[in-house]
């Protein structure tokens, strides 16, 4: 089996890394996890809760960013061509998965959250088990309209 080379990706600082075997992309790969927002190589606890509280997930966004930075490094680009069409890609499926889910917190989220409180209050009492209930309820509600959108 053949090694994989890896070039690393800058942009103002280290970034990720493209892998290759031979001249062919293999692999792209993030250093920082997509809940580092600051980019400081750790997941802050003020980081944790932004990214449970916000409504849409960034997912992908630091490999996404690797693939569209790698492009314009012309080591890689001129060994791969093919990154072109791969950041391309990736950058596409990121950026419409934003769309569908800002969809989804625009115009349903508050009202499903709405809804599920309403039937949480009916089905159960207590303050802790009507916040389980109405979670589930908005997650279940959630993942029927990704999964309708395709994602």
């Amino acid at each position: 089996m053949a090694d994989i080379e890896w070039i690393e990706v800058e942009k103002f600082k280290p970034i990720g890394a493209v892998g290759f075997i031979g001249n062919d992309i293999v692999a792209i790969l993030a250093y920082y996890d997509d809940k580092d927002g600051n980019q400081d190589g750790k997941v802050s606890i003020g980081e944790k809760v932004a990214s449970f509280l916000f409504p849409i997930k960034l997912d992908g966004q630091h490999v996404t960013e690797v693939a569209m930075q790698a492009r314009v490094e012309m080591n890689i680009a001129m060994r791969d061509p093919s990154i072109y069409q791969i950041s391309g890609s990736m950058f596409t499926s990121f950026a419409s998965g934003l769309v569908i889910q800002g969809a989804y917190a625009a115009y349903f989220g508050r009202g499903v959250s709405v809804l599920g409180k309403g039937i949480a209050k009916q089905v159960t009492s207590g303050m802790v088990k009507e916040f389980v209930v109405r979670k589930g309820f908005e997650a279940a509600v959630k993942e029927a309209f990704m999964t309708t959108a395709g994602m």
